[in-house]
């Protein structure tokens, strides 16, 4: 089926000079106009080339997917495109290619930050000076010192700072250095790594930068506003002056500055130094007239060609306190499943048309009760970790075992499964745990079963049984008597669910020749397997809702200090009030057609009842 374009999206999909800046605003058909013109470049594409797709998050990843598979077909797809994170790719250079610049083989992600921050502290107690110098005698000023430490060292990885960037500070210096061994030693990167040591082979070994070069003949990037230094570099990197570079982003929604993302890598860094041509498109074709008012309210600069042709609803709602605002949110989403609405298609709405955004998962608290209280299902997005993150002890232990096979010098998971457990012992390697009978009863009979499991995965490298070890654990679970927790029950049956998902997940996006024990861990490592179709209303954090859009959207606990950010208010940082300004034009912009903003004007808290003051956001959309 052709799919009409308006001329300007016409423009972006026909434009064949070399460098191109799409900025692309709420509801202008920014996915729609990217997955055309990449259907156009593989149209330029000689035999063995490829385009390289750039996305923001693993759902922008399958979305992309999903629109191309329909028209191209997977196949065609897969040999003519990489779509994927800036991690994911570039996890790929460092994996394949970090021999290039020292790298051990078989790498794996720290992705756990209390993991980090326990090599973090071993590497400082191994510098005397160091503590010296930082360090005093209170335990809590030190914990917070370290972890503020920890940061910074982060910070500058982002920004692509090596040890040897601190020559003047031997001492920085060295801990630099002693933090990166650590991570070497036991086999292991962190996220900052992963671009950070993409970017030195890119630019330090040309020839692998010519590899790649040859392959990939266009870079197309998704959501470029959220791009920080690293990850604008490697594109550079890559790019160098040859690769044809389209990026498309909004620069109002530019909302990751926490991450050392900023809109200036697509107001005027790209623009000058690829000397790219500007595109905006301006029309809307999602949202109703009342939501792109709303919009405008709050960034002027926010310009919309055409009329749609919804008028929509937008309401602002002031309550006692949380408990009656989320009754209202509760009763007027069962209204609306029941009686639908004539500016939705179809006269229709379900569950999952509706979601609610706040911006911080405590805001939900209530919501979340009533919710289970009606039986209405939900989907929780609140964070946008990796997925090893099993709540049941003996699932935790199993996930713990896959890490250590494809690991042997991981020594953070060793320990952690060493305490989890119960034992005292100081085990060297995983095979120690693994024989250990003198543990409790509850664990020696537990570890039979995982160790037949762990050898399911460890005997058969060509062809990987996961589902097989899964099935063991459940067989397990159902026949044999244990002294468990009925509540524990239920987490493990969730638990070896979600891995039974997580495993379908990779099968689905790999081939079968290039799956690996190793590179599920890395992929699960990163959320690549994490993408389950969400279910009932989503209650979703601005931060992880970009990108989304829902007929019907309620924007809650809009008090000063909770959104906008009470440090954001505190600050005397201009910038991060831009950007929570920018949080609520995005969370505004997620509706299609009915959008309610609430606030409470009391709470409830340990210290008593606390009086609210509305968010300055609510003054500006009533003209206050």
């Amino acid at each position: 089926m052709a799919i009409s374009l308006s001329s300007t999206q016409k423009k972006v999909v026909d434009y064949s000079g070399k460098n191109l800046l799409v900025i692309a605003g709420a509801g202008s058909g920014k996915t729609r106009v990217l997955t055309e013109r990449i259907k156009r470049l593989i149209s330029t594409l000689k035999r063995g080339e490829k385009i390289l797709a750039i996305t923001f998050s693993n759902k922008a990843t399958e979305e992309l997917k999903e629109r191309l598979v329909e028209i191209l077909g997977e196949q065609k797809l897969n040999e003519c495109a990489y779509i994927g994170t800036t991690h994911k790719f570039c996890l790929d250079i460092v994996t394949s290619r970090g021999s290039a610049i020292g790298l051990p083989d078989e790498l794996h992600i720290c992705e756990s930050y209390n993991d980090r921050l326990q090599i973090f502290k071993e590497a400082i107690e191994s510098i005397p000076q160091f503590k010296a110098d930082y360090f005093g005698t209170n335990p809590k000023e030190n914990q917070k010192r370290l972890r503020e430490l920890l940061e910074q060292l982060s910070t500058a990885k982002r920004n692509l700072k090596f040890a040897e960037d601190y020559a003047e500070n031997s001492v920085v210096q060295s801990l630099f250095e002693e933090y990166d061994n650590m991570l070497i030693q036991q086999g292991i990167i962190d996220f900052d790594d992963i671009l950070r040591y993409s970017y030195q082979i890119l630019t330090e070994r040309e020839s692998v930068a010519r590899l790649y070069r040859k392959v990939y003949k266009y870079i197309c990037v998704d959501e470029a506003q959220d791009l920080n230094k690293a990850q604008y570099e490697v594109i550079t990197a890559l790019a160098g002056n040859e690769i044809g570079v389209t990026m498309v982003g909004d620069p109002n929604q530019s909302i990751y500055g926490f991450n050392g993302s900023t809109s200036d890598y697509i107001d005027t860094i790209f623009l000058e130094q690829f000397k790219a041509e500007k595109i905006q498109l301006n029309e809307n074709y999602r949202s109703s007239i009342k939501v792109i008012e709303a919009a405008y309210k709050i960034e002027n600069s926010f310009k919309v060609y055409g009329k749609c042709k919804y008028d929509g609803e937008f309401e602002i709602s002031e309550f006692d306190d949380e408990k009656e605002e989320s009754e209202y949110i509760i009763e007027k989403i069962k209204y609306l499943v029941k009686n639908g609405h004539p500016d939705v298609e179809n006269n229709d709405i379900t569950l999952e048309q509706c979601a609610i955004i706040a911006r911080n998962r405590y805001v939900f608290k209530f919501v979340e009760e009533l919710l289970k209280a009606n039986q209405m299902e939900y989907t929780l997005k609140v964070s946008a970790k990796g997925s090893f993150s099993s709540e049941s002890d003996f699932v935790k232990a199993f996930e713990l075992g896959i890490r250590l096979l494809v690991n042997s010098k991981d020594k953070i998971h060793l320990v952690e499964l060493s305490k989890l457990i119960g034992s005292k012992a100081k085990y060297k390697s995983f095979e120690e745990i693994r024989d250990d009978k003198t543990l409790s009863t509850h664990w020696v009979q537990l570890l039979k079963i995982l160790n037949i499991a762990w050898d399911v995965l460890s005997k058969n490298e060509n062809e990987i049984k996961f589902h097989i070890a899964l099935k063991k654990l459940d067989l397990f679970m159902e026949n044999h008597q244990l002294d468990l927790d009925e509540h524990e029950k239920i987490l493990i049956i969730e638990d070896l669910k979600a891995w039974e998902e997580n495993w379908n997940s990779y099968c689905k996006n790999s081939s079968a020749g290039e799956r690996s024990l190793g590179n599920f861990v890395r992929i699960v490592s990163l959320g690549g397997s994490n993408t389950p179709d969400d279910k009932g209303v989503v209650l979703t954090t601005v931060h992880m809702s970009k990108g989304l859009e829902y007929d019907v959207v309620f924007i809650m606990g809009l008090d000063e200090g909770v959104f906008p950010d009470y440090r954001a208010v505190n600050s005397n940082d201009k910038k991060q009030l831009i950007e929570e300004q920018h949080n609520i034009f995005v969370a505004i912009t997620r509706s299609k057609r009915l959008c309610y903003l609430t606030y409470p004007l009391s709470k409830d808290t340990a210290w008593g009842v606390k009086y609210q003051k509305p968010s300055r956001y609510i003054k500006k959309l009533q003209g206050k």
